[in-house]
């Protein structure tokens, strides 16, 4: 009969021991821990299921040429023996065995030995049944799959692995996938996209063909025509290999080697800020420094007794003055560039300037003195790792996906890297015309819930939704962070008084407007914002230029 061995073991015996007897199997001798088993309480005679449903006669020519019977070792009036397949000395129990016409056993095999052929042959069998059935799939529904018989290693046309296994083959042209691939959950749950399941894709969509994806598990490139799972909401694409592996180990990307200390991470500025982030030596000095009621900027310092107003003013001597900066192997001299013809460029940020400025004669290299003290590692939103000042040559931006041959912040480790316009001048939120009375925050993707496509409400064009966009969720404006923050080439440019132009016909005054976004450019028609421009300061007239505009007249009459 059937019974539970934990209520045998549980049960008190004649012998009043405390501790219960343990119970092993007669067939194979090994121990019973917990289960159903078939059993006689009354003579303590018990089998493992499995044992108890052995065949009488196994016919396995991978073992033996002849038909093997099960035979119990007590009942042929021997204690031990030996088997002939994993030659270990065994006692007691059932083992298969041929036996010649004079009683002479000349081949055993223990039980198991024996199951493993049993279960191996069962397999195969499955195998057999299962390869007759010509099957239709979804990733290949040209053409009708085979189940092949024997494992093979090959090039899986799903995950795209090399891995030995049974497959399935198309009965018409070369195409591969492993048995595992060909029976894939439809959905899953990945556990670093928590917010939406993903849904398995046989390739990539052609909505998502205009740009270049990547999976997020591995950051390889994403094949047209591979398997996935993604979340078409969110833009997430994982190669099927990488969602089902869900026993990664700790990479480089997670604990990425740096020079920075613990300390360093701690006092690093974090980005974005509330504001464009353009005086850091401003910041330097922050616990120095005050405001007036005009907003001018003092600055207390131990050589004199009143506080000092920030003032631009051309110093010949100042050229005598030199410091030397991590960049560069040679130092640097500052120097005055005002009132020069020709406009230097930092080397740092790009933009033009006509004031002071760091230069190495040598190399040819000029670095205006906020990027001199631009500091050495940061922390941003868009980046769980510190990043660090770095000065490759062309460097793809991961913000705005765009070369920049200057100054950015890198994350070596990951490849990750951004450009010093996108860290520095890109801040949480900025008004523009589009959204009246808000401001629009600096939004990282997924943006969820937001389906469709973005297009860009400046330029017009389709915005790649794994890049940083300016958002606004109220207006359903989008733009791109060049657009609505375009690089300002001449920043470093202050230039005052009133001029008269041959394109217009009154005098115009330099002036740099605050924030103020509901001013354009009349030429350009885009926003002046903290910008140098050329203003019409006559009653009757409201026109004003940017001062690119301005010069590129200038340049080209």
């Amino acid at each position: 009969m059937v019974v539970n061995i934990e209520t045998i073991v549980g049960a008190s015996f004649e012998n009043g021991d405390e501790k219960p007897e343990a119970i092993s199997c007669y067939a194979c001798q090994k121990h019973i821990s917990s289960g159903f088993v078939y059993g006689c309480t009354q003579c303590r005679y018990f089998m493992h299921k499995a044992c108890a449903q052995l065949p009488p006669t196994i016919d396995h020519h991978s073992l033996y040429k002849q038909p093997l019977t099960l035979v119990d070792c007590k009942a042929m009036h021997f204690r031990t023996w030996h088997c002939d397949v994993c030659r270990q000395n065994k006692v007691l129990g059932l083992f298969y065995s041929f036996m010649k016409h004079d009683n002479i056993y000349s081949f055993t095999a223990c039980i198991d030995c024996c199951v493993v052929e049993l279960v191996h042959k069962a397999e195969i069998d499955a195998i057999k049944e299962e390869a007759r059935i010509k099957i239709e799939h979804e990733g290949h529904p040209q053409h009708t799959l085979t189940l092949q018989l024997r494992p093979g290693a090959f090039r899986c046309d799903a995950c795209n692995a090399k891995n030995e296994g049974l497959f399935y083959q198309c009965d018409s042209c070369d195409f591969w996938i492993h048995k595992t691939c060909a029976s894939l959950a439809p959905t899953i749950h990945f556990p670093n996209h928590l917010d939406h399941p993903l849904t398995l894709v046989y390739s990539l969509p052609e909505k998502f063909f205009n740009f270049s994806y990547y999976c997020e598990s591995c950051n390889i490139y994403i094949r047209w025509n591979e398997w996935l799972y993604h979340c078409a909401n969110c833009r997430y694409f994982v190669h099927i290999k990488c969602a089902l592996d869900t026993k990664q180990l700790s990479t480089s990307r997670d604990n990425p080697s740096t020079s920075t200390t613990e300390e360093d991470i701690n006092d690093s500025l974090h980005f974005p800020m509330s504001q464009v982030f353009t005086d850091p030596l401003k910041l330097l000095h922050f616990e120095k420094t005050s405001q007036d009621d005009d907003g001018e900027t003092n600055i207390n310092h131990w050589s004199h007794g009143h506080p000092l107003i920030l003032n631009v003013e051309p110093y010949p001597n100042m050229s005598d003055i030199n410091c030397s900066d991590p960049i560069e192997d040679h130092s640097l001299d500052l120097i005055n560039t005002w009132g020069q013809q020709i406009y230097c460029r930092c080397n740092s940020c790009g933009s033009f300037g006509n004031t002071f400025l760091y230069r190495c004669e040598t190399c040819k290299f000029n670095l205006d003195v906020n990027c001199a003290f631009l500091p050495r590692t940061i922390k941003h939103k868009s980046h769980k790792h510190p990043l660090i000042q770095v000065m490759d040559p062309d460097p793809l931006c991961n913000a705005c996906n765009m070369w920049y041959d200057h100054i950015s912040y890198a994350c070596k480790p990951c490849n990750f890297i951004l450009d010093m316009y996108c860290v520095m001048r890109s801040p949480d939120s900025l008004g523009h015309r589009y959204c009246k009375g808000h401001e629009i925050p600096l939004t990282y993707p997924p943006v969820m819930d937001h389906p469709e496509d973005f297009y860009c409400d400046i330029c017009e064009e389709e915005m790649h939704p794994k890049l940083p966009l300016y958002y606004c969720g109220k207006c359903k404006n989008s733009f791109h962070l060049y657009c609505i923050n375009r690089f300002k080439c001449f920043a470093n440019v202050f230039h005052e008084g009133t001029f008269n132009v041959p394109y217009h016909k009154h005098p115009l005054t330099y002036v740099r407007r605050k924030k103020t976004p509901k001013y354009v450019c009349c030429n350009c028609n885009q926003d002046i914002n903290g910008c140098l421009i050329l203003e019409c300061q006559s009653r009757v007239c409201s026109f004003n230029i940017c001062f690119e505009c301005d010069y590129n007249k200038e340049m080209d009459p």
